[in-house]
């Protein structure tokens, strides 16, 4: 009798495990892979994951760079991608693309330091390997002041290279840098060099630390719809492309997989993710920019 009910029970715990089991599977079987950059993978990898999970699918983030992206999402390795889209780029037919984020290089001075905008000209005759006329003083810039005089040149390393080759492809013609730029591969310590030298200028990602520190609004010498304007890299200039220096991130799926990476979509346009971004040297898109995506997204077929 002992051993009849211990088997009953024994039979009802395996049907039990057996049930749950099945649950987890059935509530987790949609699984999505996402592709595209490499660069923006470390920031968004696990928040998108545990997001997922809360939304009852699965993703897996495979990463490898915006340059495969589109093929992988043709062969369907992928069921969408993040990708880089410089300016002049475009998204081939048959694909939506959806605003996400983007990385800036900014300028930087001592707040000492009377100068409030440059041109891509003028950096390119500060920073440019190739600059016929090189800017070595401010005064050489149009800046007249006893408190500025000899240009120390500061770049951020270049294995941030997202950073170095927008910034070289932005406002230096795609040249490299003169052997005269200080490349310093820590932050804060680019920050302090600044800091402790009136004459200093230097190129950065998203600004962290405002103290003593001013950033320069940016005009493109070579015009465009914004002509000779100068703007700083805030958000709207960000998002509208009037900032110079900025290379956009988009959300990118083929039309006929929109109904199916959907829910993916969403996670990836959503608050949350957006404020991780944000946290990092990137910017996320705006809050509208991103409401308006997701509307479109519900109302697509």
């Amino acid at each position: 009798m002992f051993k009849h009910a211990v088997m009953i029970s024994y039979l009802r715990n395996t049907f039990l495990f057996a049930a749950l089991a099945c649950f987890a599977v059935s509530a987790f079987a949609e699984k999505l892979v996402l592709g595209g950059s490499d660069v923006i993978k470390p920031y968004i990898s696990e928040t998108l994951k545990t997001l997922a999970a809360k939304n009852r699918f699965e993703v897996e983030t495979r990463m490898n760079g915006s340059y495969s992206a589109f093929d992988e999402m043709k062969s369907g390795a992928t069921d969408a991608a993040i990708i880089a889209l410089p300016k002049g780029a475009s998204i081939p037919d048959g694909y939506a693309a959806y605003p996400f984020a983007y990385q800036v290089a900014v300028v930087i001075v001592n707040s000492v330091n009377p100068i409030e905008d440059i041109s891509t000209n003028q950096l390119y005759r500060i920073f440019s390997k190739q600059t016929q006329n090189r800017a070595e003083t401010w005064e050489q810039v149009g800046v007249k002041s006893s408190a500025v005089g000899s240009i120390l040149a500061i770049s951020t390393d270049f294995s941030d290279n997202v950073v170095v080759e927008l910034f070289k492809y932005s406002a230096m013609k795609g040249t490299n840098l003169g052997p005269w730029v200080n490349i310093e591969s820590n932050k804060q310590v680019i920050y302090n060099m600044v800091k402790a030298n009136n004459s200093a200028i230097a190129i950065v990602g998203k600004l962290t630390d405002t103290n003593m520190l001013k950033v320069l609004a940016v005009s493109n010498s070579d015009g465009g719809k914004t002509g000779n304007y100068a703007f700083k890299p805030d958000a709207n200039s960000i998002y509208n492309g009037d900032y110079p220096m900025v290379l956009p991130f988009y959300v990118v799926c083929p039309k006929d997989k929109l109904g199916k990476a959907k829910s993916l979509i969403k996670i990836l346009l959503g608050d949350e993710l957006a404020h991780k971004i944000n946290a990092t040297d990137f910017y996320s898109a705006p809050a509208d920019s991103r409401k308006k995506s997701i509307f479109e997204l519900d109302i697509s077929k």
